[in-house]
């Protein structure tokens, strides 16, 4: 297979992962740049954002050609330790080649605290808002309205403080009060500004707003798979990797995490064996 990248498409942690996802290609293909011809792209992520803008044409371009396009993105489990790797997508709309097998001595390498699930004792309900210009967004309201829309949703079943969370990377287009401040505060909402952790590229405070939080809403983003982690109830799309745990407005929900959490495990991959899921995709690939 002839297969194309794009250099200057890539964010500034490309280097934690990228060049060994290179290596592992050009070991087994052909490994070509900006080449509009090849058989099958490769992206840095479906955010179309910053020097990743440039790849909506070439998302658009393969996928209408009927082309696959090969997403690598920062993994939820690890964050910028861990990768996903998936074809024509991200999350739950991407094909990881989970039908190739799961593998389940790959959950310990993660040294995953799976904490109990949190009963409904928590004053607060999160609902975290999404990146506008991610592809998973496409056919979604504006923010003002998914927040409004969500609220009025829970208020149908809860009476519970909503604390209402941007995108850390999207907040300076979102700010509360926001269309309607006095619709707001008479739901009883709050806002919460993501704080970025010290010492890390782009990690936020998320763990610690769920301290106090009784369930999670999010539509596709990690926080979904986060909470889940931590023992919150949460309520995703279809598009999130935690859609299988998820709970509803009006029911809390607690399954067993054992059987998702060793699927995780198969679609995240640590830099240095980046090689073993870029074999699976291939395979995939190959059909």
């Amino acid at each position: 297979m002839r297969i194309t990248h794009f250099p200057n498409n890539l964010p500034t942690n490309q280097n934690l992962v990228y060049p060994q996802l290179i290596n592992a290609i050009k070991s087994t293909d052909e490994l070509v740049e900006s080449d509009w011809d090849a058989d099958v792209a490769l992206i840095w992520s479906v955010l179309w954002f910053g020097k990743m803008s440039a790849n909506k044409r070439v998302w658009e371009k393969f996928r209408e050609a009927g082309k696959p396009v090969v997403v690598i993105e920062v993994g939820g489990l690890i964050r910028n330790e861990t990768w996903k790797l998936g074809i024509n997508g991200i999350n739950r709309d991407a094909d990881f080649a989970l039908d190739l097998g799961i593998n389940h001595d790959r959950l310990s390498k993660f040294n995953l605290s799976k904490q109990p699930w949190v009963m409904g004792d928590k004053p607060y309900i999160l609902v975290c808002g999404q990146h506008a210009h991610s592809l998973q967004w496409e056919h979604m309201p504006d923010m003002d309205t998914y927040f409004r829309d969500t609220v009025t949703d829970i208020r149908k079943y809860s009476d519970k403080t909503i604390v209402l969370r941007a995108h850390p990377r999207f907040r300076e287009n979102v700010h509360f009060p926001l269309s309607d401040p006095d619709w707001y505060k008479e739901q009883n909402c709050e806002w919460n500004i993501a704080k970025h952790v010290h010492k890390t590229y782009d990690s936020f405070d998320l763990e610690d707003q769920l301290k106090e939080t009784c369930m999670t809403v999010s539509f596709s983003s990690n926080a979904g798979v986060n909470s889940v982690i931590q023992g919150i109830p949460t309520v995703v799309s279809k598009h999130s990797l935690a859609w299988d745990m998820s709970s509803t407005y009006k029911e809390f929900k607690f399954p067993s995490r054992t059987k998702w959490l060793h699927t995780m495990a198969n679609i995240e991959y640590f830099p240095d064996e980046i090689d073993i899921q870029w074999k699976r995709i291939r395979q995939k690939l190959e059909g």
